[in-house]
C-alpha cells in the first residue's frame, strides 16, 4: 500500500495490486527426516555429480550451516535441509532437463591468490577470496552510498500494546516490556530525533498481506525520548491507539490506501483494523511449565512451595550448603522450590505447599475445564492472601463451577454472609500462585487481564475460556429489532484481550465505553463489548452458555452480517474522536520485514512501520576516493586474473556529487568496463549528467526496469522516456534493462520487455533478468507464490515470444570458461567464467529488420559444436604460447575457416554482418571488438542470486560477482547480501560517518533533497507526450504479442 502520487514512490500500492490475483503456485514436495537421511547417504559429493547431490546450506532461523540435499522430484530440482525447527524445502531449478543440459558445461578453475587468511572451512561465515574459492572476479561491485530512500520516524508510547510473537510464541505485550528484551546497540538520528535501536531476530508482529493477517519479522526495534503531545485515536467501533503526532495510519481514501500522520487525521477518515487472524495454536495442546513460571515468585513463597517426586535426583551438590537437610528431603521425597532451583535440573515433578496434600503437576495442561474456570475467575473472582474466591449469583453458574472443581480435583468450600452473595472458596494457596504468577492475572477488577499466553491456548480451551467469561460477566440484550451478546468490565485491558481472542476465532465485536461520571457512585469507566448479527451466531455455536443466557436469547433466527466494510481479515472503521495528552518518556517503533510496511497495534489498528530501508538517519556510508581506489586495486591484484569490470552501485550512486571523479578513478586503475547500477531517475532530469558519465568512462547503465506498466515498473516507468532521450542525445552509455522477476507479479511481461528492448536497440544492449531473491524469513506459501528460477523464466519467455526465443537457445554462463582458453592463447590475457552452472544463463538475439524477425544466435551458429571443437583443440591452442605473432594469426585463420563450418548463413539475420562481428570478436579478442558485437546484438541474461532458502555453499565458492569492502576484503555477492549482519551492514557501519559528521561535512545538504517526488502533473504530462508514445506505444510487435 503506497503513498499517493505526488509523494516519494514506494511501490507498496502497486505491489499489492499486482499480487491480488494469483496465476501460478509451485507445489513443494514433502520429505521426512528418514528419507532425507537415506538420500544423503547415497548422494554424490563431487561438484557436478548426479542427483541426489549433497551440499551445504543456511538455516533461515538459526543462521547455521547445515547439510543440504539437491534432489529431483516431478521434473524439478529441489533443495532440502534439516534445520533445528524442521525440514525446509525450496525449488532449486524448475526443469530437471535444463539442469542436466547446463550441468554438462560446468567449468572449474582454481583461484590462486587470496585476500584473506581464512581457510574457508566455515564458509560462508569467514568469507573473502579464500583458499576454497574457485573463481576470480568477473564483475566487481562497489557500494558508493547508502543514501536514497524515504524518511520517517514514528513512535508508540511505552504502555501501548502490540500483538507480538516472541520466539514463535504469540502474546499481547507492552512496547516497554518487550524493549527490556532488546539489546539497543545502535545509535540513530532521523530528522532531528535522536534514538537507538536493536535488531531482534526473535520478534514478529501481525502485518497486512493482500488482505491477510500474517506474521512478519521485526528487523529493528527503535526507541527515543519524547516530550510533548501524543494523539489518542478512537474509532467508531471503540478501538483505541495512542501515537506520536508523526506516526502514520493506513487510511482508505478514494478507492485506495494512503498513509496519514496522526496529526493529519480527521473524524470520518477510514482506518484499517484487524478482525480475524490465526496464530497456529489450534488443535495443539498447551501446558504451563510451573517450574519455569515460578522463578518469579517472591522468595518467601519459594521456600513454602515444595517440589515432590525428587527421589531419583542427586542432591549431593547441595550438601555443603544445606547439610543433613538433603537426607530429610530425600526421605520425604520433597524439597523446597528455592533449593530445587539450585540443582538446575528439569523434568516432570509434582508441586505442593507445606503441610498440605494438594498437588499440581509441574507441567500443567490447560484443559477446557481449567480454561473455563479461569474465565469464571476473571469475571467474578478475586484473590485473598491465601486462596481464590468466585462470587456466584446464579444457581446454574454455581452448579457448573462446582462440577469443574470436582473434575479438576481442587479443594473448595462455600462462604455465605447475610446480605452478601455466595462465594466459592478454592482453598489452594498453590492455585493462587498459578493464577497470579503463572497465568499473570493481576489483582483488582480494574486491572484484570486474560492469561498472558491465551493466544497459545488450543481452540477448545479458547472457547471454554470465553464461555466462562460470558457466563460470569456476560449478558444478553434483546429488543424488538435487536439482539446481541455483551460483556462488561471496568478493565479496558481485559476488553482489548477479548477483542484479540475473538479475532483469533474470526468473530467481530464492537466496544462502547460508559464514563464513570455518567454512573452514580462509579470509580471507573465501564467498557462494554458486544457482538451481534452473524458474528453472534458464530459465537453462540461455539460457546456453552448458561441456562439464563440461553433462555433470554430464545430463537436467534437468521441474522444479518455486521455493517462494516471488510477487506479480507481486516475491516474499515471511521475515526470518531481525536484527543491529545501530554507525555514524557520513551516512545517506540518497529521496522517490519514486509512489503506492506505496516503492523497491527493497540486494539488491532493497522499502522505504518518505520521504513528504515535505506539506512535513513543512520550513519551515512560513502567510501572516500582513496578507499574506492584501494578496493579497485585489490581486485586487480587477483592472480592469475585481475578484475577488469566494475559496477558502481548503492543506494542510488547518482546521488554522489563526486560520481564523475569516481568513474575516472576506475578508468585510471585499468578497468575497461565501468557499469553504473541506477534507477535512472536523476538521469531523466539532468541530461548533462548523462553526458558527463559517458565522457568519464561509463560503458553501461545497469538500469532497474521491472515491467511494461506503471504497476509492474513503479520505480521509473514514467521517467524511462526521458532517460532514453537523454542517452540518445549524449551518444551513450548503452543500457542494460534489469527486471527483478517475480512469479505472479511481473513474470507475464518477460516477452514484452524483450520486445521493448529490441525496439530501442540503438541504446539498449541487453536485458538481464534477475529471478527474485527472497529477503528475510519468508513463509512457505509466500515462497510458493513468488519464487521463480532460471528455467521457469526461460520457459515463460519461450511461451511469450511464441517460440522465437526457446529454452534450447540459452546456455549456462560457465560455457564461456571453455571459450576463455581460446582468448588466452591469442592474447595472453586470462578470463575464466567459472560460476556454478545454476547461477546464470545467457543468449544473444539478432534483429532481422528486413523480415521483422528475432533470431537467437543458436539458430545460425552451432554453439555447442564450436565449443566442443575448441575443447578438442585445447592442447594445440595452448602450444601457441611459444609461437610468434604470424604463426598465431595463421592458426587463428585456420580456426576461423573451421569456424565457418559451424555457421549457417541461411538462417542468419539479413542486413547484419554477423560473421564479421563474430570473427573480429574472436580474432582480436579485445574489448573494442566485443563492444561492436554488442551494438548489433541484444544480450539476454539470467542471474539468479540466492537467499537463505535456496542457499548452496557450492555455488558461493564459485561466485564470479563480488563486492569490494573498505576493510580490504572481496566477498561473493550471495554472502554480502544474504548475511548482511556479517558483511554488508557490519562493514558499512564501521566505515560510515555519523549523522553529525555528515552534516558538518555537507552543511548545505538536506535529506529531503535526496528524495524524488513524482507529481500527478508530471504523470499526466508524460501520458500526453509524443515522447511517451514513441517509447511505449508506437513500437513494433516482433513476437505477435498483440495477436
Amino acid at each position: 500500500m503506497a503513498e499517493s502520487v505526488g509523494e516519494v514512490p514506494s511501490g507498496e500500492k502497486e505491489f499489492a495490486e499486482s499480487t491480488r490475483r494469483i496465476r501460478d503456485i509451485i507445489e513443494f514436495p514433502e520429505i521426512n527426516e528418514e528419507e532425507f537421511e537415506r538420500m544423503l547417504k547415497i548422494a554424490s559429493r563431487a561438484y557436478g555429480g548426479p542427483l541426489p547431490h549433497r551440499t551445504y546450506s543456511l538455516c533461515p532461523e538459526t543462521r547455521r550451516v547445515v547439510p543440504a540435499l539437491v534432489w529431483e522430484n516431478d521434473g524439478k530440482v529441489w533443495i532440502t535441509k534439516r534445520c533445528p525447527e524442521g525440514m525446509i524445502t525450496d525449488v532449486y531449478y524448475e526443469s530437471i532437463e535444463q539442469y542436466y543440459r547446463f550441468q554438462k558445461w560446468k567449468y572449474d578453475f582454481k583461484l590462486m591468490s587470496t585476500n584473506v587468511e581464512n581457510t574457508g572451512v566455515n564458509c560462508p561465515f569467514d568469507c573473502g577470496m579464500c583458499a576454497r574459492h574457485r573463481s576470480h572476479t568477473n564483475l566487481l561491485n562497489i557500494v558508493l552510498t547508502n543514501r536514497c530512500n524515504l524518511s520517517c520516524w514514528y513512535c508508540l508510547p511505552r504502555d501501548e500494546e502490540v500483538p507480538f510473537r516472541i520466539n514463535g510464541k504469540p502474546v499481547i505485550a507492552r512496547m516497554e516490556d518487550v524493549a527490556r528484551l532488546v539489546e539497543f546497540k545502535h545509535r540513530v538520528e532521523i530528522d532531528g530525533f535522536s534514538g537507538e535501536y536493536g535488531t531482534p531476530d526473535w520478534l514478529e508482529v501481525i502485518t497486512f498481506r493482500n488482505g491477510k493477517a500474517e506474521w512478519a519479522r521485526v528487523t529493528k526495534f527503535l526507541r527515543r525520548r519524547h516530550e510533548g503531545k501524543v494523539y489518542r485515536i478512537r474509532t467508531h467501533t471503540g478501538r483505541v491507539l495512542r501515537t506520536t503526532p508523526e506516526h502514520k495510519f493506513l487510511v482508505y481514501s478514494n478507492g485506495e490506501f494512503v498513509k496519514k500522520r496522526a496529526d493529519e487525521l480527521k473524524a470520518g477518515d477510514e482506518l484499517v483494523l484487524l478482525w480475524n487472524f490465526g496464530n497456529g495454536s489450534e488443535g495443539e495442546e498447551f501446558e504451563i511449565d510451573l517450574l519455569e513460571a515460578f522463578r518469579d515468585l517472591p522468595e518467601d513463597e519459594k521456600e513454602k512451595t515444595y517440589v515432590r517426586g525428587i527421589g531419583e535426583l542427586d542432591l549431593s551438590p547441595l550438601k555443603e550448603k544445606y547439610g543433613d537437610k538433603i537426607y530429610q528431603w530425600k526421605s520425604r521425597d520433597s524439597m523446597p522450590l528455592k533449593a530445587f532451583y539450585e540443582l538446575n535440573v528439569s523434568g516432570n515433578f509434582r508441586l505442593g505447599r507445606d503441610a498440605t496434600d494438594h498437588e499440581l503437576p509441574s507441567k500443567l495442561k490447560v484443559t477446557p475445564e481449567f480454561a473455563k474456570l479461569i474465565g469464571y475467575f476473571i469475571s467474578d473472582g478475586h484473590y485473598t492472601d491465601k486462596d481464590l474466591r468466585i462470587t456466584v449469583g446464579h444457581e446454574d453458574v454455581e452448579r457448573e463451577i462446582v462440577a469443574l472443581l470436582k473434575k479438576l480435583g481442587l479443594p473448595f468450600s462455600f462462604l455465605e454472609w447475610k446480605g452478601k452473595a455466595k462465594q466459592i472458596v478454592i482453598g489452594s494457596r498453590l492455585l493462587r500462585l498459578v493464577f497470579k504468577y503463572a497465568l499473570g492475572i493481576p489483582e483488582g477488577a480494574e486491572n484484570k487481564r486474560l492469561p498472558r499466553d491465551f493466544l497459545r491456548f488450543p481452540l477448545d480451551a479458547k472457547v471454554a475460556l470465553l464461555s466462562g467469561l460470558f457466563n460470569g460477566d456476560g449478558y444478553v440484550v434483546r429488543g424488538e429489532r435487536h439482539l446481541s451478546v455483551g460483556y462488561a468490565s471496568v478493565s479496558r485491558a481485559l476488553i482489548r484481550d477479548m477483542l484479540y481472542l475473538l479475532a483469533s476465532l474470526g468473530v467481530f465485536a464492537r466496544v462502547y465505553t460508559v464514563e464513570k461520571e455518567k454512573m452514580s457512585g462509579a470509580n471507573h469507566d465501564l467498557h462494554k463489548l458486544y457482538i451481534a448479527g452473524t458474528d453472534m451466531v458464530k459465537l453462540l455455536e461455539l460457546l456453552e452458555l448458561r441456562e439464563g443466557h440461553r433462555e433470554r436469547l430464545g430463537d436467534v433466527g437468521k441474522r444479518k452480517p455486521a455493517r462494516i466494510d471488510r477487506v479480507g481479515d481486516f475491516f474499515l472503521d471511521a475515526v470518531e474522536a481525536i484527543e491529545t495528552e501530554e507525555y514524557s518518556g520513551y516512545v517506540y517503533d518497529l521496522e517490519v520485514d514486509s512489503e506492506e510496511h505496516a503492523f497491527v497495534a493497540g486494539d488491532g489498528i493497522l499502522i505504518s512501520n518505520c521504513f528504515f530501508y535505506a539506512k535513513e538517519g543512520q550513519p551515512i556510508y560513502e567510501p572516500t576516493l582513496e578507499q574506492i581506489r584501494m578496493m579497485l586495486r585489490n581486485a586487480k591484484k587477483q592472480y592469475p586474473v585481475g578484475a577488469n569490470a566494475v559496477q558502481l552501485t548503492g543506494g542510488e550512486p547518482t546521488l554522489r556529487e563526486d560520481l564523475i571523479e569516481i568513474i575516472k578513478v576506475a578508468k585510471e586503475e585499468g578497468y575497461d568496463h565501468v557499469q553504473l547500477n541506477t534507477d535512472g531517475i536523476k538521469l531523466a532530469f539532468e541530461p548533462e549528467l548523462v553526458k558527463k558519465i559517458r565522457e568519464a568512462g561509463v560503458n553501461t547503465l545497469y538500469m532497474s526496469y521491472d515491467g511494461m506498466t506503471p504497476q509492474t515498473n513503479w520505480k521509473n516507468h514514467w521517467e524511462v522516456p526521458l532517460i532514453f532521450e537523454n542517452v540518445r542525445k549524449a551518444g551513450g552509455p548503452g543500457i542494460v534493462l534489469v527486471p527483478t522477476t517475480i512469479r505472479n507479479v511481473n513474470d507475464h511481461e518477460l516477452g514484452a520487455m524483450i520486445n521493448f528492448a529490441l525496439n530501442h536497440l540503438d541504446i539498449v544492449r541487453g536485458v538481464n533478468f534477475q529471478p527474485i531473491s527472497l529477503v528475510g524469513r519468508v513463509p512457505r506459501k509466500e515462497r510458493q507464490r513468488f519464487r521463480i528460477t532460471i528455467p521457469g523464466a526461460i520457459e515463460r519467455i519461450e511461451e511469450q515470444t511464441n517460440g522465437a526465443i526457446a529454452m534450447d537457445d540459452w546456455y549456462p554462463i560457465p560455457i564461456a570458461g571453455h571459450i576463455a582458453r581460446f582468448f588466452e592463447a591469442f592474447t595472453g590475457s586470462r578470463y575464466y567464467m567459472t560460476s556454478h552452472y545454476c547461477c546464470g544463463a545467457a543468449t544473444y538475439v539478432f534483429l532481422d529488420r528486413e523480415n521483422k524477425k528475432v533470431i537467437p544466435i543458436s539458430r545460425f551458429l552451432d554453439v555447442e559444436g564450436f565449443v566442443e571443437y575448441l575443447e578438442e583443440k585445447a592442447d594445440e591452442i595452448e602450444q601457441w604460447k611459444t609461437m610468434g605473432r604470424l604463426r598465431k594469426l595463421k592458426l587463428g585463420a585456420e580456426i576461423f575457416v573451421k569456424f565457418k563450418s559451424f555457421y549457417d548463413d541461411r538462417y542468419a539475420p539479413k542486413g547484419v554482418k554477423v560473421l564479421d562481428l563474430i570473427k573480429n570478436a574472436f580474432m582480436y579478442g579485445n574489448y573494442d571488438a566485443l563492444g561492436k558485437f554488442h551494438t548489433n546484438a541484444l544480450f539476454l541474461g539470467m542471474m539468479h542470486f540466492m537467499d537463505e532458502y535456496n542457499y548452496d555453499v557450492e555455488r558461493v565458492e564459485r561466485c564470479v560477482i563480488h563486492y569490494a569492502m573498505p576493510d580490504g576484503r572481496t566477498v561473493p555477492f550471495c554472502t554480502f547480501n544474504v548475511i548482511p549482519e556479517l558483511y554488508r551492514d557490519k562493514v558499512q557501519a564501521q566505515f560510515s560517518y555519523t549523522w553529525e559528521e555528515w552534516k558538518a561535512m555537507h552543511p548545505d545538504w538536506e535529506y529531503r533533497k535526496d528524495k524524488y517526488i513524482r507529481t500527478k502533473e508530471f504523470v499526466e504530462e508524460m501520458k500526453k507526450s509524443e515522447l511517451y508514445r514513441k517509447t511505449y506505444i508506437d513500437i513494433e510487435d516482433y513476437f505477435g504479442l498483440a495477436e
